[in-house]
């Protein structure tokens, strides 16, 4: 038997589907022979396809990947791929297709075996989709919030991490654990907590589904309320050996849900106890104005109840009875409701007539407020300060005519206030002009007083001396007359002398001050000339005088009073800071205000003054050397042009041993001069 021969004769009784086809020179296939397993495996009979190419009667779905398939088939290695071919019966079945070249004496074959793989190929899909399944039914369980365990014979069996988180322990712990060791001893009502999970855990064995509310215990020690629901597990019947009783356990962590209830609650009954306790008449109604609430409040205001108020226009119709009124109020309300949206849901606050149920009217204003779908509305009873409001009216009509009648009477009041007013004044000044002259008199009345008595004595000298001359002169007795009449001469000069100084200062008081020149002057080129003045006076008492006056200060204002201020205030320190001393400092500052002011202070280092003579200072005769030659009225007149003339301020500081300040402030620019008519017509003697 030739190789040919001997290839069919074992082709034809392989156990693998085979097929083995001639190749012409080019390489085409001349035609194609089955063996005995091709046809058991793909269904054809013999007679209809043996000799024929698998194409010719549609065994290749895909025809050409067939044609490319073969192309590649070589004669060293086996060509396989994995491709549907088609049975007898129109099935597709997954084939596994091998071949190769190969020669057999003078021919080329190609041999081709075929493996049906369908079958294997769907258990490894269904095993492919079992794996996806199961791997998304662990990722579902795996990312949970909620805990879930499997409990299998009052054990833990399996549990996904929300659950080790959830109880605070790794898995491995958790696992094989009894239910009952996640819990506390006790539950929140008392109850043992091994018990109670005994129950719930037999029913959920028993087939039910158990939904309760249970505190339990992590593994850290603290305790957290958890909605817990347990399922009896479903048998999937995939388990090799005997199975045991199982339940699934879901648990959520419900703390935060059952603090946020209790706030709610709270919230709700501080709500109902605000709603009920609130000072003014609230209702809560529901869109379509059908009241849902009402507080104790308005009840006592109009005296309905809910059940006197059934539907929204019963309200309407006792509120307002008058059908005129009724629409009018419900136009408004309709307005106010219309515009809620441009005030952030509330409602503005406008007043109705309302009727109760005593059929009294009350003026109400009523405003509210969206609450969710629903509107609170407030009443406030207004009756009364409308009731005052009006009688207030009529009161102020009233007074209108009163005051218009006391109007008339203070007129003629201020009227013969004023003319008693101009008679206060020529009496004051009638007065002080008394006070005044009576001061001067007194002081006049020393020196003058003194000169007629050593002019008395200078008469009896001139009587002695002329009877001397008829009886004959001596010597002795023209000096004797001689030096009598030159102490008597002295002294009637001196006192004389005393009588003018008091007049000067009179006249320095009531001078005329329109003589006063204005002019822009530099305050410490004035203080300069000044000091030339003191100088001898200054020398004498041993006192320095030492100036602070910055040179670019300038002021428009009256030189000449300024100068006499600040003569008769350094010569009033000379007489009485230092007494009994032998000399001393004086120093006048001045500083730039604000405000267009300065400051001129005028300071010494002397033995200071009582507080009790302070607020007397400025008064006109007084003074500490009353006798001694003080004449009183030095500060007197500080004080008349420094608040008059030059328009400004002046006070003392001083402390006894410590020294005092005259502290002047001035404007720059000084007012205009102030006159006004006396008796006759005359310019006032006072600023």
């Amino acid at each position: 038997m030739d190789k040919l021969q001997t290839f069919v004769s074992l082709f034809d009784y392989a156990p693998l589907p085979m097929s083995y086809s001639p190749l012409d020179a080019a390489g085409g296939l001349l035609a194609s022979f089955w063996n005995r397993s091709w046809f058991e495996c793909f269904g054809y009979r013999p007679d209809e396809v043996q000799g024929r190419a698998g194409e010719a009667f549609g065994l290749w779905p895909d025809v050409s990947f067939r044609a490319d398939f073969l192309r590649a088939v070589g004669f060293d290695d086996i060509s396989k791929t994995e491709t549907t071919l088609r049975r007898a019966d129109g099935s597709l079945r997954t084939v596994i297709v091998s071949a190769r070249k190969m020669f057999a004496d003078d021919t080329t074959l190609m041999v081709v075996s075929y493996e049906d793989v369908t079958e294997q190929r769907q258990l490894e899909s269904a095993r492919k989709a079992a794996e996806r399944s199961l791997r998304l039914f662990q990722e579902m369980v795996e990312s949970s919030n909620d805990a879930i365990m499997i409990v299998e014979d009052h054990h833990v069996m399996a549990c996904n991490t929300a659950a080790t988180t959830l109880f605070a322990m790794p898995r491995e712990q958790l696992v094989g654990r009894h239910p009952g060791d996640l819990s506390p001893e006790r539950q929140d009502d008392g109850e043992s907590s091994f018990t109670a999970a005994v129950r719930h855990m037999e029913r959920a064995l028993a087939g039910e589904t158990e939904h309760f509310l249970w505190r339990h215990l992590r593994g850290d020690g603290s305790t957290f309320m958890a909605d817990v629901v347990l399922n009896p597990a479903i048998d999937l019947g995939a388990d090799d050996g005997e199975r045991g009783r199982r339940y699934v356990t879901v648990v959520r962590d419900v703390t935060d849900e059952q603090r946020a209830a209790r706030a709610l609650q709270d919230s709700e009954e501080r709500f109902r106890q605000l709603f009920e306790l609130a000072p003014v008449g609230l209702a809560l109604t529901e869109s379509d104005g059908h009241f849902l609430a009402v507080n104790r409040h308005w009840i006592q205001l109009f005296g309905y109840t809910l059940e006197d108020l059934p539907r929204t226009e019963h309200w309407w119709e006792c509120a307002y009875p008058d059908p005129a009124y009724r629409e009018e109020a419900r136009a408004t309300w309709s307005r106010a409701r219309a515009a809620i949206t441009e005030r952030n849901g509330e409602i503005e606050p406008a007043e109705y007539i309302v009727t109760g149920k005593d059929e009294r009217q009350r003026h109400v204003l009523i405003g509210g407020a969206m609450i969710g779908d629903n509107v609170l509305t407030s009443y406030s009873d207004v009756t009364a300060q409308r009731e005052a409001r009006a009688q207030l009216e009529a009161l102020n009509q009233s007074l209108e005519a009163r005051v218009e009648e006391r109007t008339r009477d203070l007129r003629q009041a201020i009227a013969d206030l004023t003319l008693a007013q101009h008679e206060l004044v020529r009496s004051e000044k009638l007065a002080s002009l008394g006070a005044l002259v009576a001061g001067v008199a007194h002081e006049l009345n020393t020196p003058i007083g003194n000169a007629v008595m050593v002019a008395s004595t200078l008469s009896d000298q001139r009587k002695r001396f002329e009877t001397a001359v008829t009886e004959g002169l001596r010597r002795s007795a023209l000096e004797s007359f001689l030096r009598e009449l030159r102490e008597t001469s002295e002294m009637i000069e001196h006192n004389l002398r005393r009588a003018a100084e008091l007049i000067t200062s009179f006249k320095q008081v009531a001078v005329d001050q329109s003589s006063y020149q204005r002019r822009t002057f530099g305050v410490a080129e004035t203080l300069h000339e000044l000091r030339m003045t003191l100088n001898p006076s200054l020398r004498r008492a041993g006192v320095t005088l030492i100036e602070d006056v910055p040179p670019e200060l300038r002021m428009d204002s009256y030189p000449g009073p300024l100068s006499q201020v600040l003569m008769n205030l350094v010569n009033n320190t000379v007489v009485h800071a230092f007494d009994g001393r032998s000399g001393g400092t004086v120093r006048i500052s001045g500083t730039a205000l604000p405000g267009l002011r300065v400051r001129l202070q005028i300071s010494d280092d002397g033995c200071g003054i009582e507080a009790d003579q302070l607020p007397r200072i400025f008064d006109p005769f007084f003074t500490t050397k009353l006798g001694r030659g003080g004449s009183g009225l030095g500060l007197h007149i500080v004080h008349t042009l420094v608040t008059g003339v030059l328009g400004g301020s002046v006070r003392i500081e001083s402390a006894p041993g410590v020294g005092s300040s005259a502290i002047l402030e001035l404007p720059l620019n000084a007012p205009p001069l102030r006159t006004s008519p006396d008796d006759d017509g005359g310019p006032s003697s006072h600023p």
